[in-house]
């Protein structure tokens, strides 16, 4: 099942990303504090830079809602 991550890039930005899967944030929570952690989203091979993962949310987040 694909959900919502949220991440904090470079110690400065927030970054979300929509339907990633549950394997790709695990990818992505191994590779916390790497100066390059990459990964594959959308079918293309990102370089996110050194990330930790906020939160995830199963599912799509409704915007219009407001979190």
């Amino acid at each position: 099942m694909a959900g919502t991550a949220v991440l904090y890039r470079n110690k400065k930005d927030v970054v979300v990303y929509e339907d990633v899967e549950k394997k790709t944030l695990e990818e992505i929570k191994n590779q916390c504090g790497c100066h390059h952690c990459t990964t594959t989203l959308n079918h293309k091979k990102v370089d996110l830079g050194n990330v930790k993962v906020v939160g995830y949310k199963e599912d799509k987040v409704d915007w219009d809602y407001g979190y």
